[in-house]
């Protein structure tokens, strides 16, 4: 393509002569990032240092035309050059290193207005990851692909190819971990209509997926097919039927098939009256462990004017669990949602009431659980329950939510000892999961099945809510459960717990006051607990918005795994158009955690950033500080940084 248009070749089009190939101008990029990073850790007597300053200079090109007419060829492209080095100090050594950074992006579509478009795209990014007490990781993503499209009135479909390779090594000699993934995807999608109210879609994916790292290796070939049709019928096209096929094949380190049918329908019977029916048939193989399960539902939904939703379900199912024997489940649940606005202001209340039973018969053995999520926020020192009973501690793996990163217990998290089969997990303050901040957890670890088990639970939960017209609001909240478990060959201990609520909240404009109080009784782990928060946003003139928080959380964990937790938090944050190109912002957190366990933990984190935006320049400069002190134990960092871009 560059040939022709440096040799200046043009062709005839429409009766006009232009250029074979044309583009727009040539824009540049330059951008500079400087960045500095001190860390510290330990106790006085045996604290680790270490110091990094990384600079970065890139120059970008990108440009954007058509080769011989629009309607042939449009095309993107860019390239950037550019250099990284390092310094890095660590415990008195010290590591020096440079390295080239080589970048572009090319994209194309072949007869873009044709009934069957053709695109293709290659791309390659590289940049630095900064670490505490290790050198930089040094990252390259290549990434290349085809979309062939047929825009067939009737059947389109769509034809995919794409192969990505990500590299990460570790910059410098002080460290030799590395991290390098290869994966390649073939995917076919189809979709028909067969009449406005009927509509069918059909996906198959072919991924081939290599991951090494310097701590584990996979290797994974997986297939899934996906068919889904939904069909709206009825006079007034009330009613709908949605069906599911799914299939997925995985070799390789881990084997998995799962097959899925399942079937929902909805009926609107009259406008405040419905119901639905699914079932749900899914053959899972995995390893050891096998599950094959029917499941059916049916529910209601009516509403009496606006004030009541009444809402109602069954639902049975029955597993084949192989080696491990059979389940049996039923259960059903009754719901009312209650909303009636008063001369006070709005009352609003709901009421759930529900009946499940479990009866397990057969062998026992080993079932496995992978990716079992789990919200963990930085503000709710709440263990994590794990949904099994009878978990092989030893076998549990806690990931980020990417699953790219698995966490180390005793550092980032601990489990106390289990209570009846039953396995918590407590993160730990100053470890990576609390550093990644809230996120969800993927948790992998294998169970135990029990022989023979009978569990019946009846589940009822109250909020009752009044809402004021002046913004106030009072609230109470009663959850109870019953649990009776039969089983031949263990003792278990039924988890019954009752926890009444109360609280009052104050909400107007930027304004939020809440004062709660709970108390949990419970077989497994009763807790007594009390919450006042305190926040406000307000703009302070046109150019300025400011917040602060305030919040105490006291927590007190009965027997059998005694802890009482005290928790402090304070934040402040404000930014400000300084004038028409500057804007500055900053953002002070502070927390105090008293842990009967784990002792005091103290923590700041403040960070600034002065930005100036004009024309084609833009700059940013900021500064980030944390630390956090536990007994004796000091983590600390200091992260300074100047980004500068110019475009041309």
């Amino acid at each position: 393509m560059a040939v022709p248009g440096l040799a200046g070749c043009n062709v005839q089009v429409a009766g006009k002569k232009r250029p074979l190939l044309r583009h727009v101008p040539v824009k540049a990029e330059m951008e500079l990032i400087a960045e500095r990073r001190t860390d510290k850790q330990g106790i006085p007597e045996n604290r680790r240092e270490a110091e990094s300053t990384v600079f970065e200079e890139r120059l970008n090109l990108k440009t954007k035309g058509d080769l011989y007419h629009p309607n042939f060829l449009l095309f993107d492209a860019a390239l950037g050059l550019g250099l990284a080095q390092q310094r890095f100090t660590t415990d008195g050594d010290l590591d020096g290193t440079s390295a080239f950074l080589n970048e572009y992006n090319l994209h194309g579509q072949l007869l873009p207005q044709k009934p069957y478009p053709l695109t293709g795209y290659m791309n390659r990014t590289e940049g630095l990851i900064p670490r505490q007490f290790l050198g930089s990781l040094q990252t390259e993503t290549d990434n290349a692909g085809l979309v062939f499209q047929l825009r067939d009135k009737s059947w389109p479909m769509t034809f995919e190819w794409n192969k990505t390779e990500i590299k990460q090594d570790a910059m410098g000699r002080l460290a030799s971990d590395f991290f390098n993934r290869d994966s390649e995807r073939f995917g076919y999608s189809l979709r028909h209509d067969f009449s406005e109210r009927s509509h069918l879609n059909f996906r198959f994916d072919w991924d081939d997926i290599s991951q090494r790292s310097s701590t584990a290796s996979t290797d994974l070939d997986q297939k899934r097919y996906k068919v889904s049709h939904d069909w709206i019928f009825g006079s007034d096209e009330q009613h709908q039927l949605n069906s599911y096929v799914s299939s997925l094949n995985q070799s390789g380190s881990f084997d998995l098939d799962v097959f899925e049918w399942a079937e929902r329908l909805k009926l609107q019977h009259t406008p405040n009256f419905l119901t639905n029916y699914s079932l749900r048939w899914v053959d899972t193989d995995q390893r050891n462990f096998t599950n094959r399960e029917l499941r059916g539902q049916a529910g209601f939904e009516h509403k009496l004017y606006e004030s009541l939703v009444t809402t109602g379900n069954i639902f049975a199912a029955s597993s084949d669990l192989g080696e491990q024997g059979d389940l049996e489940q039923e259960g059903g649940l009754l719901g009312f949602n209650y909303t009636k606005k008063n001369p006070l202001g709005t009352l609003v209340g709901s009421y759930v009431a529900s009946l499940t039973r479990e009866d397990q018969t057969g062998g026992s053995g080993t079932g496995i659980v992978v990716d079992e999520r789990h919200a963990y926020e930085v503000t709710d020192p709440t263990p994590i329950l794990l949904d099994r009973r009878n978990i092989r501690v030893t076998s549990i793996d806690v990931w980020d939510s990417t699953r790219t990163t698995i966490y180390q217990e005793g550092f980032d998290y601990f489990i106390p000892t289990p209570v009846d089969g039953r396995v918590r997990i407590t993160v730990i303050t100053g470890g990576q999961i609390f550093l990644d901040g809230s996120q969800d957890l993927s948790i992998d670890y294998e169970f135990l099945t029990e022989p023979e088990r009978e569990d019946k639970t009846k589940r009822q939960l109250f909020r009752l809510r009044q809402r004021f017209e002046n913004g106030l609001s009072v609230y109470y909240g009663h959850e109870r459960q019953d649990e009776t478990i039969r089983s031949n060959t263990v003792s278990i201990a039924p988890d019954e717990f009752t926890i009444n609520t109360y609280g009052a909240e104050y909400a107007n404009k930027g304004l939020l006051l809440l004062a709660e109080y709970s108390e949990e009784s419970s077989t497994q782990l009763p807790s007594t607990s009390k919450r006042i928060e305190a926040r406000n946003n307000w703009r302070l003139d046109s150019d300025t918005t400011a917040d602060v928080h305030a919040s105490y959380h006291w927590i007190d964990f009965g027997q059998p795994d005694p802890r009482e937790l005290e928790l402090y938090t304070l934040g402040t944050g404000i930014f400000t158009r300084l004038k028409d190109r500057f804007t500055l912002s900053f953002r002070f957190d502070w927390r105090n955690e008293d842990d009967s366990v784990f002792g005091n933990t103290d923590g700041l984190r403040v960070g600034s950033e002065l930005r100036y935006d004009y024309r084609q320049l833009s700059v940013h400069a900021g500064l980030e500080f944390n630390q956090l002190e536990r007994r004796d134990d000091e983590l600390g960092s200091t992260f300074l940084y100047l980004r500068l871009k110019r475009a041309f």
